[in-house]
């Protein structure tokens, strides 16, 4: 007993802490008390405990400290006026993600922008000034991805402006969606208890979605943000998709021709894949398509099969004395032609080959006096082969023509303009056939956007039946050229849809649009079955690749991205500084590789087989949902071609394989 009273009696003299309590307690009975050990506890002394117990990872005494501490820290906030309150409490919620680990850190910052989106809109409704002084102060901590956002904000000045802003509406009309990890989650529940404010906003306005173990990494959650309304939810995975086409004898010859002598990355077999063949109503193929069909095949022995080994051939086209600019082009399905819309109003057509001329039909009196059946060489008594020329002009139009389409068989041509009119020409007859009304302005810049993607059925046979457009008024549209009005209308999106394409089995129609998503939807049923974000600005170019099963979007900025179409995920990201408001993306004949402009003077040239193949080597070909995306993978990009001073605005990959760029000089 005497060894132990005197352990105990030094370890007391030892410890100043309990020496002194045992000095106060002795003292006591003499009527003085430390005045330090009397005051109340405060919210500063408690946010330097936690802080402390955080960076030290003793996550369960915090916890049960939050909890027994919450009166306290909670009557810190509630004590101040409300617009002084949400100050405190945000910039208390950004010191918690600040201190917290790599991945966390990057998972709350997923919350930072709706919650300060909701506390500017909440101070601007109850004391403008404060909310000016809140926006200066906080704007810095918000990711740069929602920059864009953050600018359409501070545009908000009172009441009076805030009631009309589209954003505003949009945020209060819908819940942001995160996809948070259960540490992360456990992180977010200690400080909602002392943050009532911040719990309010997130119960109100925010949709937390559990991510799946193991799935959760600093790249992934970066590569998911900057959607105006959070990431896309796993529900979105419910839609089979028939993302196949059927390999007919022209693609087996494209195959074969590509095996030749090389290793060919092995894909998914894609016959269960595949939509019935009767899904989409369909006219019967002419002759002369199957005749186009015909000189295609002949032509796959001759096409050039590009890799980084055998580099691609480059033909650019330049367009010199328009002052007035050109907004849009396309070529021919057999590189015959090249149509330009202009921004004066028309549409230029040349041909590409100068002994190729285009014929125009005679008039209609001469035409009836054939007699089909008894006639020789209708062909040559139908068109008047003196008028042939190689270049044609057509006006019409009262706007900037912002699109050009030409169908698969050259005999028809789309434009549409910025006088809310979608015009179909006849190439035969050079002349306006039918006028399409809409009610917003058809804008559009290039290829498929505001519309016209001409299609094909699903053994690869084209007909030019169907065409989509994608206007002002957030919607995307389907027409058939035997109808005045639209067949389906997709009105999913948030913002203007800037760009769409058709996929090659002409059973969906994908759209990107300024709230920077990818949508595809179904044709015949009308339901959106894929959609995708991660994009950081405004998505000004989409293609889905020959196969189906891929689709490439790009951005305003100068993000690239591939998409599988098949496990819904993102497959990899170029990060560029090819920023632009103008895009193109072309894939070459048998898929392997695509060309992309951004509207500057640059062609990039990405090779989808090597991505392809480094995605199977890591284990991630097989159903591997949330395989992390390549990020500025090695070897994905093989060329960068620019041009002196004309801005790339078309490309095109001839059927051997030759890339044609178009532009304008100076523009």
């Amino acid at each position: 007993m005497n060894d132990s009273d005197n352990s105990n009696s030094q370890f007391l003299v030892d410890s100043p802490q309990m020496n002194g309590m045992m000095t106060t307690s002795s003292g006591a009975g003499g009527g003085g008390e430390d005045p330090l050990l009397m005051q109340p506890m405060n919210n500063a002394t408690l946010q330097s405990v936690l802080g402390f117990l955080r960076k030290n990872g003793l996550t369960e005494t915090e916890e049960l400290l939050t909890r027994e501490a919450a009166p306290v820290l909670r009557n810190d906030c509630t004590g101040l006026p409300p617009e002084e309150a949400i100050s405190v409490e945000f910039d208390a919620f950004v010191q918690h993600a600040n201190d917290c680990t790599d991945v966390i850190q990057a998972e709350f910052s997923q919350l930072l922008f709706p919650i300060f989106a909701h506390s500017y809109i909440a101070l601007i409704e109850k004391h403008a000034p404060t909310a000016r002084v809140f926006f200066d102060r906080f704007k810095i901590f918000i990711p740069e991805c929602f920059s864009e956002y953050v600018f359409k904000l501070s545009l908000i000045e009172d009441s009076m402006t805030l009631r009309p802003n589209e954003y505003v509406n949009i945020l209060r009309s819908n819940k942001v969606l995160v996809r948070l990890s259960k540490p992360t989650v456990k992180h977010l529940e200690l400080i909602q208890t002392r943050l009532i404010g911040v719990k309010n906003i997130i119960a109100k306005h925010v949709c937390i979605e559990n991510a799946d173990e193991g799935t959760m990494s600093r790249t992934m959650i970066e590569t998911q943000m900057g959607g105006l309304i959070g990431v896309t939810s796993k529900n979105e995975k419910r839609h089979k998709m028939m993302f196949s086409v059927v390999k007919d004898e022209l693609m087996q010859n494209i195959e074969k021709r590509k095996a030749k002598g090389k290793d060919v990355v092995k894909r998914m077999q894609t016959a269960q894949h595949c939509p019935q063949h009767d899904r989409i109503p369909l006219p019967p193929i002419s002759e002369h398509q199957r005749d186009e069909r015909r000189n295609w095949l002949r032509e796959v022995g001759k096409m050039a099969i590009i890799s980084p080994e055998t580099p691609v051939s480059i033909c650019m086209y330049t367009t010199v004395n328009a002052p007035i600019g050109v907004a849009s082009c396309d070529f021919s399905d057999d590189s015959s032609f090249i149509a330009m819309g202009l921004s004066d109003s028309s549409i230029v057509i040349n041909a590409m080959d100068p002994m190729n001329k285009m014929k125009k039909l005679r008039e209609m009196d001469h035409l009836e006096k054939i007699d089909v059946e008894t006639a020789d060489n209708v062909q040559s008594q139908m068109f008047d082969l003196q008028a042939s020329t190689t270049s044609v002009r057509y006006t019409g139009h009262g706007g900037p023509v912002f699109s050009v389409n030409f169908s698969p068989d050259r005999r028809l041509l789309l434009s549409s303009s910025g006088d809310k009119t979608i015009r179909l020409w006849s190439m035969d007859a050079q002349t306006n056939v039918v006028i399409y009304r809409t009610p917003t302005m058809i804008w559009q810049v290039w290829e498929s956007l505001f519309g016209l993607e001409m299609t094909q059925n699903p053994s690869g046979s084209f007909r030019g039946f169907y065409f989509a457009t994608a206007s002002t008024d957030k919607t995307v549209a389907v027409w058939s050229t035997d109808r005045m009005q639209p067949l389906r209308i997709f009105a999913d999106s948030y913002g203007d849809v800037g760009c769409i394409d058709y996929h090659p089995n002409c059973n969906y129609v994908a759209g990107g649009s300024e709230d920077r998503y990818v949508r595809v939807w179904d044709v015949c049923t009308g339901t959106r079955v894929r959609i995708f974000g991660g994009h950081k600005g405004a998505i000004i170019g989409i293609k889905f690749s020959p196969d189906g099963r891929y689709l490439v979007s790009l951005d305003a900025i100068g993000n690239l991205m591939v998409w599988d179409l098949a496990y819904q995920r993102l497959v990899a990201a170029e990060i560029t500084e090819q920023a632009g408001t103008k895009g193109h993306i072309s894939f070459s004949r048998d898929g392997g590789v695509f060309a992309v402009s951004h509207g500057n003077s640059n062609i990039q040239l990405y090779s989808l087989d090597a991505l392809i193949g480094s995605v199977t080597a890591s284990g991630g070909g097989h159903n591997d949902v949330w395989m992390e995306p390549k990020v500025n993978m090695e070897g994905f990009q093989i060329g960068s071609y620019p041009t002196k001073q004309t801005a790339v605005i078309g490309l095109h990959f001839t059927r051997r394989n030759l890339l044609l760029g178009f532009g304008c000089f100076g523009q």
